[in-house]
């Protein structure tokens, strides 16, 4: 396959090899003891000058001597880049090594590091996401508990209502039972005068204890709107925190999905 009839014509044919083979390749062609013809590719350009000699130990030198393909990785501090290598001795018709071709192929080194730039972003973003997803649940906890406490709240306070509504009725019934004993006294002349005291006291009692009653009803009344617009936004907190927590979780997946992409993108790259 490395037969060829003449460095010259084997020359003329790279251009068209070059166009056909959809690969971005560097192409360099010697004779024994020097560069006669170099093909720079779009991507990849060692600055090969024709006439150039060869330096020691280079693989095309070793190639020509040991007439044999050699291959290597050439790594990215020789020319800023990575890139294969590979160097062919080339033959006459009578099997005489007249020569030999260079071809690099550079390596997708910075499709790979992108590949993995996006890998370690995901993986942040993913612990970030699972942090979020912690903090939305816990939110969601808390908002829950907090409504059930503010129902309760709401409960003792209609409790609270129905027991100051008993000691108002109570204290009805005393007021009426002190009037009555107030009109007694008043009909038992001087025997009753003391007793008149006393029911004119349960009567003042019964007041007081009929507007302090009315008092706390009022605010507990408040305490009771208060507590049920609270109820209201500690429902609608807790919606937000369902609705964020689904969220978060719909992203988790995408970025599981990216995340996978990019698996094997970078698998992708390595092989190029």
């Amino acid at each position: 396959m490395n037969k060829i009839e003449s460095l010259e014509q084997f020359i003329s044919s790279i251009p068209a090899f070059k166009t056909a083979v959809p690969v971005d390749l560097s192409i360099a062609v010697c004779d024994l003891e020097k560069f006669v013809a170099y093909f720079p590719g779009d991507n990849i350009n060692l600055n090969i000058k024709i006439g150039q000699k060869f330096q020691p130990g280079e693989p095309l030198v070793i190639a020509l001597k040991e007439n044999k393909r050699l291959q290597a990785e050439v790594p990215a501090e020789f020319y800023g880049f990575e890139f294969t290598g590979t160097a062919l001795p080339l033959r006459n018709n009578q099997g005489k090594v007249i020569g030999g071709i260079a071809v690099q192929h550079r390596k997708q080194t910075e499709l790979r590091q992108v590949s993995e730039r996006i890998l370690n972003s995901l993986i942040q973003a993913d612990e970030q996401i699972s942090t979020i997803t912690n903090s939305s649940n816990s939110l969601v906890d808390v908002a829950s508990h907090l409504l059930q406490q503010s129902e309760l709240a709401d409960k003792s306070v209609k409790q609270t209502s129905e027991v100051l509504s008993i000691i108002k009725r109570v204290a009805d019934q005393t007021n009426l039972l002190g009037l009555n004993a107030a009109i007694e006294a008043a009909r038992a002349g001087e025997k009753g005068k003391g007793f008149e005291v006393v029911a004119n006291e349960i009567r003042k009692f019964s007041k007081e204890t009929v507007e302090s009653t009315q008092q706390i009803k009022d605010t507990l009344a408040q305490i009771q709107d208060v507590t049920k617009q609270m109820g209201e936004a500690i429902a609608q907190i807790s919606a937000v925190g369902q609705e964020q927590a689904a969220s978060v979780q719909q992203v988790s997946h995408f970025v599981k999905d990216i995340h996978e992409l990019s698996n094997e993108l970078n698998k992708l790259a390595t092989k190029l």
